[in-house]
C-alpha cells in the first residue's frame, strides 16, 4: 500500500473513532445516575430471588402509568415497573427473558404503545457490531436516545449537573409536573385497524410465547394517552389479544371510570400521565390483579419489611406534593 493510501486510511479510522466517541458522549442517557431511567431496569436485579409477583413492561407509557408502591399499600402485592422510554419490543423481550432467570412473576402487564414502534435500520447496525465494540462506544448501547436528541440531549449538556433526577420507586418514576391536555374527546370508534409492523409483531408474539412457557399470565394494557392512542391501535391490539387468548385492558376507554382529569393528570399535554394519573391507573390495575386471585398479600410478612419501609419514603414524597 502506498504511503499516501496508508495516511488516508489511518486518518479515516482516526476520524471515525473520534466521531464515535463524540456521538457516544452526546447519546448517553440524560439520567446517568443511580436513578436514571436507563439504569433503573437494573434495580430489579437487586430484588431477592423470586420475590416479585408481577411486572409491568413497555416504553415510557409503562414507566409513568403504574406505581408498584400504590398497589403494595392497598393489596400487598410485590411488583416492579420495567418500563423504559422509547423501548422497542425486542428490547422488552430480552430484558424480560433476563429478569425471568431470577424472578418468577405470576403476571406480566405489557403496555401496548411499543407495539407501534419499528426500528429496522437500527437492527442492521446491531448485526455488525459485537458486544465489545458496544462497550467501547456507548452510542451502540444507547442509540434509542436519537428520538430525544434534538430537544432533550443538547438541553441536558447545559443543565446543572447537580440537578436531581425524579425519584424512582420499584421502577416507577415519580413526576408531579402538570400540563393540561386541551384536545377534547379522542375515543371516537372506528373499524380501522392500525398495522403492527412485522418486527414488533414478531416480538409481541415471542413475549406471549415466553409467558406461556413460564406459566405467566400476560395482560396487555393501554395507558391513557390522547397523544399516542387511537381507536385503530385499539383494534389492532384487540385482534392480537383475541387471537392469543389474552386479556386486554384499554384504559383510554375507561377514562371516565378512572376519573382522569386531563387538566391535572398529565405531565405533558396528554402524552403521559403524571403521578396523579398514575395513582388512578394503579388503583384500577390493583383491583384487576386482586380479581385474578394469583398474587399474595405480603404486607404482614416480615420478609418483606423493606417494602413497608420503602412505602414510608414514597408516602413522604407524595405528601410533599399532594394537591
Amino acid at each position: 500500500m502506498h504511503a499516501g493510501n496508508k495516511i488516508r486510511t489511518l486518518a479515516f479510522i482516526t476520524g471515525l473513532t473520534l466521531l464515535l466517541y463524540i456521538m457516544s458522549f452526546l447519546f448517553l442517557p440524560a439520567n446517568t445516575g443511580a436513578e436514571g431511567l436507563y439504569k433503573k431496569a437494573g434495580g430489579i436485579y437487586k430484588e431477592p430471588r423470586n420475590t416479585i409477583g408481577y411486572l409491568s413492561i413497555g416504553d415510557s407509557e409503562s414507566s409513568t402509568s403504574i406505581s408498584p408502591m400504590e398497589i403494595w399499600n392497598t393489596y400487598g402485592y410485590t411488583g416492579f415497573n420495567l418500563g423504559v422510554p422509547a423501548q422497542r419490543l425486542q428490547d422488552t423481550y430480552y430484558l424480560l427473558e433476563k429478569v425471568l432467570n431470577k424472578q418468577s412473576p405470576k403476571v406480566v402487564l405489557l403496555e401496548t404503545n411499543a407495539c407501534f414502534r419499528d426500528f429496522k435500520y437500527i437492527n442492521a447496525l446491531e448485526t455488525i457490531v459485537d458486544d465489545k465494540t458496544k462497550k467501547i462506544f456507548p452510542i451502540y448501547q444507547y442509540h434509542n436516545n436519537w428520538r430525544y436528541f434534538h430537544f432533550y440531549m443538547l438541553k441536558n449538556l447545559s443543565a446543572d449537573v447537580t440537578e436531581k433526577p425524579s425519584p424512582v420507586y420499584k421502577g416507577y418514576q415519580y413526576n408531579v409536573n402538570s400540563k393540561p391536555y386541551i384536545g377534547g374527546p379522542y375515543t371516537e370508534e372506528t373499524d380501522e385497524v392500525e398495522v403492527i409492523q412485522d418486527q414488533p409483531y414478531l416480538y409481541l408474539t415471542k413475549i406471549s410465547e415466553l409467558c406461556k412457557e413460564k406459566g405467566i399470565r400476560l395482560v396487555l394494557y393501554s395507558s391513557p394517552s390522547p397523544k399516542c392512542w387511537t381507536y385503530a391501535k385499539h383494534n389492532a391490539v384487540k385482534q392480537f389479544a383475541d387471537k392469543n387468548d389474552l386479556d386486554y385492558i384499554d384504559l383510554n376507554l375507561s377514562s371516565d371510570q378512572l376519573s382522569i382529569d386531563w387538566n391535572t393528570d398529565t405531565r405533558d399535554g396528554g402524552d403521559h400521565i403524571n403521578y396523579y394519573g398514575a395513582k388512578k391507573v394503579s388503583a384500577y390495575i390493583g383491583s384487576y390483579l386482586s380479581g385474578l386471585n394469583l398474587l399474595t398479600d405480603h404486607r404482614q410478612d416480615p420478609r418483606f419489611e423493606s417494602w413497608n419501609n420503602e412505602f414510608k419514603t414514597y408516602e413522604t414524597q407524595t405528601m410533599k406534593s399532594s394537591k
